[in-house]
């Protein structure tokens, strides 16, 4: 990697070591001409090295502990070089800090130590060194092979690729499997430069066989702690695993450093960051502005799967998108751009999200930016389009101005494009779309809350009719138990009066309420006015349904809401027997009906679960109908929605003959509204 990093900076005109070279430092001995090691030109003519490097230079033991002595004012016997500003000349020092190599017991090391602390000196010019570059700043190592040193004399073909494999308990641990050069005796001191960075990240401090080390600058600061080093990023326990999965994904991304610095200008844009000056940044500077800013790590993303050279790249970044960050779903600018389009939404922000979510509660009083935080960290339980997406479509339709409306789908769509969710999308536009939706004036409407009372065939009910515009023309309540025929010829008055007003081509619409063990009453079959040639039969002149409000459990109450929002494009499902799906709560396309085509002996419980769940629409055969029906059934709900299951079967109802299977349907299409206040379900004796 060294190697071929070289040569793509070679071919950009720059020298991405100038700054290295400039601080390179070499010692020697006065009257000897080889250099003992390195050393880094600090600010204000400050010289770091290793305190054995001087020691070795002025012929002492390595591990000696006594600080140098001087003459006249510097460091007796003891010239500096800067061959990178003055070649040829050497310079006098005067010692400013000693910090001989220590044992970690805390004396001093010992012959045969393997490792050892400080070792470190700090020296200072005699004369002001020459003008020249910025100073190399300092920086914190990376792993792998993303450094270079050069020998003590600092000569340029002495430079040495070299690959930092981990840390012992003090140093860094290097190898240079792919330099022709290793780091040998004299190397010590030399400053251990990443080029990407354009940082020092440490001192060659130690040789062993093959292997070499290094004092990280995190110890160096220790020991000087006047140094001035940036903070390093250090990803916590829960970061760890998408740090490293983000740094390999910048380098696979972008594998070569010049073209990093677009990419660069637009993440610091985007994250209101400011970009190193420079070299372009390293992959690790990415991953740490990212995960250092609001909306960073999904900003990034988004950035690499733009970068992306295949689809299946793309379509991962976008996944790992949707759970990186559990708390976040948007980009930086995505989520300035919606504060900015709900800003002035007309609507009350909590009312908007429980209209679009009905599952999960939010409170009413929340404002926008509260209620998109909450929503980025609320995934969908099936599905992959987020919630906050689904919020978003209910906004527009109920933003009264048109560009703006405009403006959030657009917004909407952007999104569910980044995160690879647009065909989903689509679904939950049209349920947002029917949320609003309103059928006219809607149909007349009479409801008969209906009850056993007395006996058989002898009932208690209660009446109230609507016309179409919602005006209520009559309410009655019947207490003492009266027959059948009583009750259909109360219950024919209403019918003509609804049906008199009905609008061209509407057709009014009976609820009743019935108890659960009623469930089975052929109320559409009464004919509840005689006439010897067209007897008027209650569901062939009228769209007849059942309501159970009596099978609803109350936690199930936001997704019966939910599926009846959904109700023009929710399926119907043909169930032959038990269907997880049934139960789903939040489905992006609920079940909004089912067929029961089962076996009689389950159709109740099927029917009970259905209804418990919140399932809009449930039609079966009652119990007179035959094998031969239930097949008709099946083929009459395929491919339904829930809306149009009503419809379907009153044309079953209508269509039948003596053995036809609309004689024999059972319709519940029970709604969250118009629930009477009291609702007698019981015998009162």
């Amino acid at each position: 990697m060294g190697r071929q990093t070289v040569r793509r900076w070679s071919s950009a005109g720059a020298d991405p070591d100038a700054a290295a070279k400039a601080a390179h430092v070499a010692v020697y001995r006065e009257g000897d001409p080889r250099a003992y090691g390195g050393g880094l030109l600090l600010p204000d003519g400050r010289v770091l090295t290793c305190a054995h490097v001087v020691n070795q230079a002025l012929g002492r033991g390595g591990h000696e502990q006594g600080r140098p002595a001087e003459r006249e004012g510097a460091v007796d016997g003891l010239l500096l070089a800067l061959p990178g500003l003055a070649p040829g000349r050497r310079f006098r020092a005067v010692l400013e800090h000693w910090l001989p190599a220590g044992h970690g017991s805390g004396g001093p090391a010992r012959a045969g130590d393997r490792e050892w602390v400080a070792d470190l000196a700090v020296l200072v010019l005699v004369e002001p060194p020459p003008a020249g570059p910025a100073v190399a700043p300092l920086g914190h190592h990376r792993t792998g092979p993303s450094a270079f040193a050069w020998f003590g004399s600092g000569n340029a073909s002495t430079v040495a690729a070299v690959t930092v494999q981990g840390t012992t308990e003090h140093w860094l641990v290097l190898d240079t499997p792919d330099s022709a050069q290793p780091l040998v005796e004299g190397y010590s001191g030399s400053p251990l430069w990443d080029r990407e960075q354009g940082r020092v990240v440490g001192l060659v401090v130690s040789r062993r066989d093959s292997r070499a080390f290094a004092i990280p600058t995190r110890a160096i600061v220790e020991h000087l702690p006047w140094l001035s080093v940036p903070d390093p990023f250090v990803p916590s326990a829960e970061q760890a695993w998408l740090w490293a999965r983000l740094v390999d994904a910048v380098g696979r991304a972008l594998p070569d450093p010049v073209l990093r610095g677009g990419p660069a200008r637009r993440l610091a844009g985007e994250l209101g960051t400011v970009l190193p000056a420079g070299a372009p940044p390293v992959p690790e500077w990415f991953v740490r502005t990212a995960l250092a800013a609001d909306h960073g790590v999904v900003t990034l993303m988004a950035l690499l799967a733009d970068l992306a050279p295949t689809p299946e790249q793309r379509r991962d970044l976008q996944t790992e998108a949707l759970f990186a960050v559990p708390e976040e779903l948007l980009t930086a600018v995505e989520h300035r751009e919606l504060l900015e389009l709900l800003a002035h939404h007309p609507a009350g922000p909590g009312g908007v999200v429980a209209r679009a979510l009905p599952l999960i509660s939010v409170p009413e009083d929340a404002d926008w930016p509260t209620l998109v935080r909450f929503l980025e960290g609320h995934r969908p339980r099936q599905g992959k389009v987020p919630g906050l997406l689904r919020t978003v479509e209910f906004a527009a339709h109920e933003t009264v101005d048109a560009h703006a409306a405009a403006a959030l789908r657009a917004w909407s769509d952007g999104v569910a494009e980044r995160l690879g969710v647009a065909a989903g999308l689509a679904e939950h536009r049209a349920q947002a779309r029917e949320s609003g939706a309103v059928d006219g004036d809607g149909p007349p409407l009479v409801q008969v809350q209906l009850w056993r009372s007395g006996g058989a065939d002898r009932f208690g009910w209660s009446f109230e009719g609507r016309f179409a515009d919602g005006t209520v023309f009559h309410r009655s309540t019947q207490d003492v138990p009266a027959g059948r025929e009583e009750l259909l010829a109360r219950l024919a008055e209403l019918l003509s009066r609804a049906a008199s007003q009905s609008p061209s081509g509407v057709l009014p619409r009976v609820e009743f309420f019935v108890p659960r063990d009623e469930l089975n009453l052929d109320i559409d079959q009464w004919v509840y006015r005689q006439d010897e040639l067209f007897p008027a039969v209650l569901g062939q002149d009228f769209l007849v349904v059942l309501r159970c409000p009596e099978l609803r459990r109350p936690e199930y109450l936001p997704e019966l809401r939910y599926r009846w929002q959904a109700r023009r494009s929710a399926e119907v499902l043909v169930q032959e027997r038990r269907e997880p799906a049934v139960q789903e709560r939040g489905r992006p396309r609920p079940v909004g009906g089912v067929a029961l085509c089962c076996p009689p002996a389950e159709t109740a419980m099927l029917r009970a679960i259905a209804a418990a769940v919140g399932v809009p629409g449930i039609v079966w055969p009652r119990p007179t109908a035959s094998h031969r029906d239930v097949a008709q059934l099946r083929d009459l709900a395929a491919g339904l929605t829930s809306a149009q299951l009503p419809r379907a079967v009153y044309r079953a109802r209508v269509r039948s003959g003596e053995d036809g299977i609309g004689r024999h349907l059972a319709l519940v299409y029970d709604g969250p509204d118009d629930i009477p206040a009291t609702l007698t379900l019981a015998d009162p004796s």
